[in-house]
């Protein structure tokens, strides 16, 4: 009888330790893709600067490491984003894309943006940066949730 009861607390606290350890699995891959996406806004806001003071080049490098943090995090995460999250990821890239041609003719010194220009690279660098602002703060929510679950 002894040995009944152990079997069974026995099963009870391996369940729960294993639903537990599934809960800490997602919550670590969850921070994790909020990490990720908090680089990119990182990367983001660095371009932003680096645009602001004519730096095309490297601009153009970190354009490009943007565009590839964002094909990462959008095959890597699939599965973890919501269909807006992915909406918002590839609008991101899209406009990094155009971004990229952009500052690539700028960053071969074969002209000047004209204010106007620079205002709309501006403009979509914001615009991008804003994108994992939000994506970041909800990978964040989702996290909370998952440590509160």
């Amino acid at each position: 009888m002894t040995g009944l009861i152990l079997a069974g607390a026995s099963a009870y606290f391996a369940r729960r330790a294993s639903v537990s350890a599934e809960q800490a699995r997602k919550a670590v891959l969850s921070s994790t893709l909020a990490e990720e996406i908090s680089i990119a806004a990182k990367l983001a806001g660095e371009i932003t600067e680096l645009i602001e003071f004519g730096k095309h080049e490297i601009a153009r490098l970190r354009c490009g490491d943007l565009h590839d943090k964002t094909v990462m995090i959008l095959k890597r995460w699939d599965a973890d984003l919501s269909e807006e999250s992915k909406n918002n990821c590839l609008n991101a890239k899209a406009q990094l894309e155009v971004l990229r041609v952009g500052v690539l003719k700028f960053a071969a010194g074969a002209a000047e943006p004209t204010p106007r220009q620079l205002l709309q690279m501006q403009s979509a660098c914001m615009k991008i940066k804003e994108i994992f602002v939000v994506e970041h703060a909800s990978a964040m929510r989702r996290d909370d949730e998952a440590r509160n679950a």
